[in-house]
């Protein structure tokens, strides 16, 4: 296998690709032959800095996108899909949802959520929830200690060879508007413009861990970490420990830590007890906005989130207004008013669409009636069934499918069964209404 597809790939490459391609690989052998005054055309990046927030005051607020050139790209897919996505799938933790097939922010959101509240729901007072983030991290990726991580892994040792030497003799420029710089060697980075940059970088934050397993929850998100810990007031707080073993991590994988989007926010019920001291230099906060919904101390308060998602939906209608006021026909208005208005709903409404208040899902209803009063759409749509179609999407793919990542969720099935059922799981017993609304209980009770 590893003699075929190199020469099947070529074959077809240079069939179709011929008078393209000629000029690039005489350069490519020439740089060996030759002193090599610019850097071979595999090894080169171009910086594109895009926007990460409106408006733009200060470089800061940049983020740059090292984009390697596109037929090396062509060529990372196949050596990806060919040698390494069934290894590195083995490898990556179940931790990590970014960069996975089937895997979003939207399970990542409910695996934690749905331990949150079971810990609530159990005998813990707190949950103390940090979200971690790491300073440039794919252009502070090492490249041999990410090699040394590669070597450990059972993976074709020529495959291997072939990835650290993607890795070294790097060389970016800047390129802006057709203006580029010069190009200037780099000694690390993980290109996250590449198709193997983000799983390079996955594997670098792989073997990042919780001390306490069963204590203590991590979730990855590409450089994102979030750690959960359950606290009982005067008891055990595993989070301190949890903390130092991330900073330490970081210094021995040399990964700075950005302490200024580090925080805190401790998740509780009805409770009077006095909260943990805060950890220092960790700012407190009464909401955090993780993989963009916005949780609340109170897991039972979607306010703000409630508040920003009508907000984004109202000023996407004025785009409606503008198009109807120029004569566009209802169906191109219904097909805007699904894909610039409909879709901001659906994100993560696995999570959120549990709201025990129905303030919070009655205010969308009336949003919607606004919408074919205004006539942008001829379908009156309601919150419910949205949930319930996005429900289900998600329950099948879960109880079809033993490795998804919230297969493990689920509650022990019966062992024998007395009468048709919807599902043959066990139903949990649940204290509290907001833990029976966390998605996975919510379906239990509801496909029953």
């Amino acid at each position: 296998m590893y003699i075929i597809w190199p020469r099947l790939f070529a074959f077809c490459f240079w069939r179709d690709y011929a008078n393209y391609l000629a000029p690039v690989v005489t350069h490519i052998f020439n740089t060996s032959i030759r002193e090599q005054t610019v850097p071979s055309l595999w090894k080169l990046d171009n910086i594109v800095p895009i926007p990460k927030e409106s408006p733009l005051e200060e470089v800061n607020q940049l983020r740059p996108i090292s984009l390697t050139n596109i037929i090396m790209r062509v060529f990372e897919r196949v050596v990806f899909k060919q040698e390494l996505s069934v290894p590195l799938s083995l490898e990556i933790g179940a931790d990590q949802f970014a960069y996975k097939r089937g895997q979003n922010c939207t399970m990542a959101l409910n695996k934690c959520y749905h331990n949150w509240l079971e810990w609530l729901d159990g005998d813990a007072d707190f949950v103390r929830v940090f979200t971690f983030d790491f300073k440039k991290a794919f252009d502070h990726v090492s490249h041999y200690i990410l090699s040394e991580k590669l070597k450990a892994l059972k993976v074709n040792p020529y495959i291997i060879n072939w990835i650290i030497d993607f890795l070294s003799d790097r060389s970016q420029r800047v390129s802006v508007d057709g203006i580029t710089t010069q190009y200037v060697n780099i000694n690390r980075d993980a290109p996250q413009g590449s198709v193997l940059g983000p799983v390079l970088f996955s594997m670098m934050v792989n073997d990042i861990g919780t001390i306490y397993e069963k204590k203590s929850l991590m979730i990855k998100f590409a450089d994102d970490l979030t750690l959960s810990a359950p606290v009982k007031a005067n008891g055990f707080d595993p989070s301190s420990d949890e903390i130092v073993n991330i900073q330490k991590w970081s210094f021995e994988n040399r990964m700075s830590l950005n302490l200024e989007k580090t925080w805190e926010m401790v998740v509780r019920g009805k409770t009077n007890k006095s909260l943990p001291l805060p950890i220092s230099g960790i700012e407190r906060k009464n909401e955090l906005k993780l993989f963009g919904v916005t949780l609340n101390e109170n897991p039972c308060n979607w306010d703000t989130h409630i508040d920003s998602l009508l907000q984004k939906t109202g000023s996407r209608m004025y785009i409606l207004r503008v198009c109807k006021f120029y004569g566009f026909p209802m169906k191109d208005l219904e097909m805007l008013f699904n894909s610039l208005i409909v879709s901001l709903f659906f994100y993560s409404i696995e999570l959120w669409g549990g709201a025990i208040q129905s303030k919070y899902l009655s205010r969308i209803d009336k949003f919607f009636k606004r919408a074919v009063r205004y006539g942008y759409t001829t379908k009156v749509l309601t919150i419910d069934n949205i949930i319930n179609d996005r429900d289900m999407k998600l329950w099948k793919s879960i109880t079809d499918n033993s490795n998804h990542c919230l297969f493990d969720l689920l509650p022990p099935e019966r062992t024998r069964q007395l009468r048709n059922r919807g599902h043959n799981y066990i139903l949990p017993r649940i204290r509290t209404e907001r833990f029976k609304s966390s998605f996975i209980n919510r379906c239990l009770f509801k496909f029953i």
